[in-house]
């Protein structure tokens, strides 16, 4: 009777398996900027990444950087004003929102 109720709870775990983790790239902060609730300025700022620092973003199926498109934002100071709507969405020590796409490298900088 044991080995029924060991099969049943092995079967339970592989239909609540999670999916497969998306597959992600690293973005280098150009300057600090700070992670997003949300794609917009008006967002709750979850934490702060500092220039420099590198976070993990989601690719699509070609290796592409996921992009966001919303609130128009001329968040990166160092580039004057700017009126552009593109975010990326990124992890950093466990925080995961969404930072102005022109404060981010591909590369190290």
């Amino acid at each position: 009777m044991l080995g029924v109720g060991v099969a049943a709870a092995s079967a339970l775990m592989l239909i609540q398996a999670p999916a497969a983790n998306a597959a992600t790239k690293t973005l280098w902060a150009k300057e600090s900027v700070r992670i997003r609730a949300q794609a917009t300025t008006n967002s709750t700022a979850l934490g702060l990444l500092p220039q420099g620092a590198s976070a993990a973003s989601p690719v699509n199926s070609d290796g592409a950087y996921l992009r966001y498109f919303n609130g128009a934002h001329n968040a990166c100071g160092s580039q004057g004003t700017i009126h552009y709507n593109v975010w990326n969405k990124v992890t950093y020590k466990g925080i995961t929102g969404y930072v102005a796409e022109p404060c981010m490298l591909p590369f190290k900088p």
